[in-house]
């Protein structure tokens, strides 16, 4: 009886710890700014090495900034899809084909979105673009 106790709360431990492991890679987002736009990302994205871009020239301003991170690229669109029109953007175009293409608009503010796969990794690029920078 002991025994089937103990078996029964170290099964239960572990799964408790796997599904704690598990929401943590999945679940959260922190804001970046990118071509001086705040721009969501998820928690599992990490900023590429590569320096961001911003260009500013008569009032029209652009950045991007790339992210690589192991997340699939159909989580990234769902993200996407919920996170950005809950932040008053947009959908205009929606590329989907083994990587994504996306782009939103607000505020006279172009978002557009790249994913694509590089070798284990996916690599998430953010291009912002519009009048007012």
């Amino acid at each position: 009886m002991r025994w089937r106790l103990n078996s029964l709360l170290c099964r239960f431990s572990l799964a408790a710890l796997l599904l704690c492991i598990l929401a943590s890679s999945c679940a959260g987002s922190r804001d970046e700014t990118v071509g001086g736009v705040t721009v969501p990302v998820p928690s599992a994205m990490k900023k590429g090495a590569e320096k961001p871009v911003e260009v500013s020239f008569l009032g029209i301003g652009a950045g991007q900034a790339s992210f690589h991170g192991n997340m699939e690229s159909a989580q990234l669109v769902e993200f996407y899809k919920k996170e950005l029109p809950a932040r008053g953007w947009q959908e205009n175009i929606k590329l989907l084909s083994g990587g994504a293409m996306l782009a939103y608009s607000k505020d006279g503010k172009t978002l557009l979105i790249g994913i694509t796969k590089q070798e284990k990794d996916t690599v998430l690029s953010l291009t912002v673009g519009g009048v007012g920078k």
